[in-house]
Parts: structure tokens; C-alpha cells; sequence
């Protein structure tokens, strides 16, 4: 293990890493990481300009990468766009955003931020995982410097930039979940997660989103209990609508994907949902 662990920390310097995370322990744990791959982390647990957090963002050694908590940038706690941070940076053409998370957080913060994302981690993040994915970050922030500054498109000061929509699935989708919260809210004491289609939901904002799952995280998706979540992926596997994906970096690693046809079929069943409601998309908020 201790060997294994060293081979994962051979190719990380000591570089900046801001860390942003209001759950105390993940902050600790991921600090902790980075520090023993030798990385010097900069943790936080948001983004308030009261904390330093932004501040550093300006200073000197500049921050190669960011690992943001999703919560951070929630658009409902008026959490701050990416392109508003990569902007504080004296970098900003470099700078890496690396975006973790539960799912239910990923899902209202992925779709305004995607662009400016290098990597989404999925919690819990496992520790190899994590160290890959600055890895990673850090070859791109590399590759990024040996660009010239001025060949990155600033945006205009004058003119706003339009926001990027999401995909019409994604918003239904998250509209879909959104109802689903608030069933659960009032009648919880009296209806089960429909655990299938939760997962199957969750593939497919996935496949959207370019995004891996691992079994761990398709399994807490499901909102029900282990066992009857690994039964349910085992009835979708039989009927061939996901299939395993093997990580091509660490063979040990299995992810989960929609197969063609489950990725066909669960599309046809959130178009035809949306073909009930006015106008045939959800209502913005």
C-alpha cells in the first residue's frame, strides 16, 4: 500500500491547490491528501470574501488549481459563476477547476458551470481518484501556461456574456428531481424513492454531462439501501440498458454507463414526459 501510495505522489510538485468545502472532515480529508502527495493545499470552507478564499485567488504563488465543493457554488446560495473566479486570477488562463460533490449538488450547479470544468469528482472521493484527477489538472494548467495570455478571449466588459443553457433533457431532468424532492418532502413518511428510475436519471445526466459514475455513487443516486440498489443494477444490466466501463488509467475501477439502447430508451421517455407540459419544457426558475 505505502509503495502504491508513493507511485501516486511521484508526478504531483508542490504546487497551490485552493480547497473549498464547508463539510469539515472532507476539507480535512482532501488537505490531508493532497499534502502527503505533496501538493500545499489551501483549504477553506467557502468561497466568502470575509475568509481570504477570494482574496488568494490574486496572490502570489498563483493558485494552479481549485477543488470546489458544489455547494460553494450553488446559483440557490448565490454561489459565484467560474468564470467570475478564473477572472481574480493573475492566471486565468491556466487556472484548472475541479468540481466535487453529491449528486443532487452536481446536478444544480453542472449545467451553468461546465465549460470552465476540467474534472467532476463524485463524493466520496477515493483517494487515488482524486490524486489522478490533479494529476491531471496539473498537465493541462502546464500545457495551458506555454500559451500566450492574450490568445484567451477576455470577456467584454461592456457587452454581458450570454449564459450557456443547458440541454433541454438536463433541465428536465433536474425539474423531474425537483417534483420528485418535493413529493418526498410532504409524503416521505409514506412513499418509496423509485430507486430505478433514479439511477437511470442519473446515467443519463452523466451521459450529458460527460461524467463517470462509479457503482458507489450510482448506488447513493438510487436514494435506497445498498442491497436493493446492486439488485436493481443487476435487473438493468440483465436487460442490457447499462453495461460496466473499466477506467483505462486504473483497471480496478469499474464505472457504470447507459448502453445505446438504455440511453435511447430512457431519452424517448423524458421527451415524451416533456411533451405533457406547456410548451414542452419545464418552467424556468
Amino acid at each position: 500500500m505505502g509503495e502504491d501510495r508513493g507511485q501516486e505522489a511521484a508526478d504531483l510538485p508542490r504546487m497551490p491547490v485552493l480547497v473549498v468545502d464547508g463539510d469539515p472532515a472532507a476539507l480535512d480529508y482532501v488537505t490531508r491528501t493532497l499534502v502527503q502527495a505533496g501538493c500545499d493545499p489551501q483549504p477553506y470552507t467557502d468561497l466568502d470574501a470575509g475568509n481570504g478564499a477570494l482574496a488568494r485567488l490574486r496572490a502570489e504563488p498563483p493558485i494552479a488549481i481549485a477543488l470546489l465543493d458544489a455547494r460553494a457554488l450553488d446559483p440557490l446560495g448565490g454561489g459565484p459563476e467560474l468564470g467570475e473566479l478564473r477572472r481574480r486570477s493573475p492566471l486565468r488562463h491556466a487556472l484548472q477547476f475541479l468540481l466535487c460533490g453529491e449528486a443532487l449538488d452536481l446536478d444544480r450547479v453542472l449545467p451553468r458551470q461546465l465549460p470552465d470544468i476540467t474534472d467532476v469528482l463524485p463524493k466520496p472521493i477515493e483517494r487515488r481518484t482524486l490524486l489522478l484527477a490533479v494529476q491531471e489538472a496539473k498537465r493541462r494548467y502546464d500545457a495551458a501556461l506555454t500559451r500566450p495570455a492574450s490568445g484567451v478571449a477576455e470577456p467584454s466588459r461592456r457587452t454581458p456574456v450570454p449564459r450557456r443553457e443547458p440541454p433541454a433533457e438536463l433541465r428536465l431532468l433536474q425539474w423531474l428531481r425537483d417534483v420528485d424532492e418535493q413529493r418526498q418532502r410532504g409524503l416521505g413518511s409514506v412513499l418509496e424513492p423509485d430507486a430505478t428510475w433514479n439511477m437511470l436519471a442519473e446515467l443519463l445526466r452523466a451521459r450529458i454531462t460527460k461524467r463517470r459514475i462509479s457503482v458507489t455513487s450510482l448506488c447513493l443516486a438510487s436514494r435506497a439501501p445498498a442491497t436493493s440498489a446492486l439488485r436493481r443494477i443487476d435487473r438493468l444490466l440483465a436487460e442490457g440498458l447499462i453495461t460496466y466501463a473499466l477506467d483505462p488509467k486504473d483497471r480496478r475501477r469499474k464505472y457504470v454507463e447507459l448502453t445505446a439502447d438504455g440511453a435511447s430508451r430512457v431519452q424517448s421517455t423524458v421527451r415524451a414526459l416533456a411533451q405533457h407540459l406547456p410548451g414542452g419544457s419545464p418552467p424556468t426558475t
